[in-house]
């Protein structure tokens, strides 16, 4: 039973690898906050003394659709929705400590190049990499003024890079992955009149995501 089990094992190892396109689903929780750029110059009358980005979580689900154009490397396009809250935590002049939570929900479309190691038993490692673009659904940016909101973007685009590992199995392919993406766009939409925001010059979103990638 024990021959029979690894031999189907390394038949998976050796059959998926000759498959040019497969599909999976992946899962996955993340942590996000924000980089942030201050301005030069702050009003002198401003009640804000200092501002410090907080990590929020979040979880993803997305669907995997892979291309294997060469024996070691892999096209990856993953559309996926994904839920995600950051922190952004002021004092004010008069010492008093005020979190202000910014909720996302992302439609994310990475487009990504796995390179994968050589086969060692039924276990392979991989480096990922590429770029993302979000749309935020649930960006304020078209919001009414009001003096306790921040204003973000609904588009993003970010850089996305991280390691897995590929358990292979008779029938799919179970790899965890971890992944860190750094948006390279400004999603601050500047409102000089708002408390919360004119402290705010640019702003750059940062994930680290945990996916578990189902495959066959």
């Amino acid at each position: 039973m024990v021959f029979v089990f690894a031999a189907r094992a390394q038949f998976n190892v050796h059959e998926l690898g000759k498959k040019n396109i497969y599909f999976g689903i992946a899962l996955g929780v993340n942590v996000a906050d924000f980089k942030v750029y201050h301005p030069a110059r702050v009003p002198a009358n401003d009640t804000i003394r200092s501002l410090q980005p907080k990590l929020g979580p979040g979880f993803n689900l997305g669907i995997i659709c892979n291309y294997q154009f060469h024996k070691y490397f892999d096209l990856r396009f993953i559309p996926t929705l994904s839920f995600s809250d950051k922190n952004l935590r002021y004092e004010t002049l008069d010492h008093e400590m005020v979190t202000k939570s910014i909720s996302s929900i992302y439609l994310s479309f990475p487009l990504l190049i796995r390179f994968k190691s050589d086969p060692i038993k039924d276990f392979r490692i991989y480096v990922i990499g590429g770029m993302r673009y979000d749309y935020d659904l649930a960006s304020n940016v078209k919001a009414r003024k009001a003096d306790d909101i921040i204003k973000l973007n609904n588009h993003d685009i970010a850089a996305e890079y991280g390691i897995g590992f590929m358990i292979y199995f008779p029938y799919f392919i179970l790899s965890p992955e971890f992944k860190m993406s750094h948006g390279i766009i400004n999603v601050h939409s500047p409102t000089p009149g708002l408390i919360y925001s004119r402290t705010i010059e640019r702003m750059y979103s940062r994930t680290f995501t945990i996916s578990l990638n189902l495959e066959g």
